[in-house]
């Protein structure tokens, strides 16, 4: 099953200027499943690993996924004649954190990206055209084109970005397959969290994850 590619932190030398979709960056884990035409909805996985039902943190996932995703998704992969789909969504609750959850606080799965076979990872044009307007299905939100400038990343990082952004920030994206651009910007109040919980070492690989 395709893994999620890392998106670099918008940071030091590497740092690249360009007009970006800016979506929403929800705080939770990264989750994916796959859908083939002959056999449905049939492998779900971490960013790591792949998990059932029976996993003690992921396996609720399922039942969220087939109860608020499933059927919309494969009504969307048959209409543009898929046969072989990976998507890409966020588990998350209120309390989740870093990658951490709570038992009992209540989780969403939230689609944040998509890759038919043979396509790579959709546009974010077409991916909103696909399923940014399907009730069923929730996406993060996104606050329009935005040119990507350390200034703009600035903003985020104190805290003065577009209204309605969740505690940890954005994400960047620009082209399509295998010329998608991608790039993240968190905001400061998350990253000292991090840290302050997580400590220096351990909590920076979160940062950059």
């Amino acid at each position: 099953m395709k893994h999620y590619p890392s998106i670099p932190r918008s940071t030091g030398q590497n740092f690249r200027e360009f007009t970006a979709y800016v979506f929403d960056k929800l705080d939770g884990s990264n989750l994916r499943a796959e859908w083939t035409r002959k056999g449905g909805w049939g492998k779900y996985g971490t960013r790591e690993r792949l998990f059932d039902k029976t996993d003690e943190v992921f396996g609720e996932a399922i039942e969220i996924f087939k109860d608020t995703l499933a059927s919309s998704l494969e009504t969307v992969a048959k209409r543009q004649q898929w046969q072989q789909l990976t998507i890409f969504m966020e588990f998350w609750g209120d309390q989740s954190f870093a990658g951490l959850h709570i038992k009992d606080d209540p989780k969403r799965l939230t689609l944040f990206d998509a890759n038919p076979y043979k396509k790579g990872i959709l546009g974010p044009r077409e991916f909103l055209d696909l399923f940014g307007h399907l009730g069923s299905l929730k996406i993060p939100n996104c606050f329009g084109r935005i040119h990507w400038t350390r200034g703009f990343v600035e903003e985020i990082r104190v805290g003065k970005g577009p209204t309605g952004i969740t505690f940890e920030g954005v994400v960047g994206k620009s082209g399509e397959g295998h010329h998608l651009v991608m790039a993240k910007a968190k905001t400061q109040a998350w990253i000292n969290k991090v840290l302050e919980r997580h400590g220096a070492e351990y909590g920076q690989k979160i940062i950059n994850s």
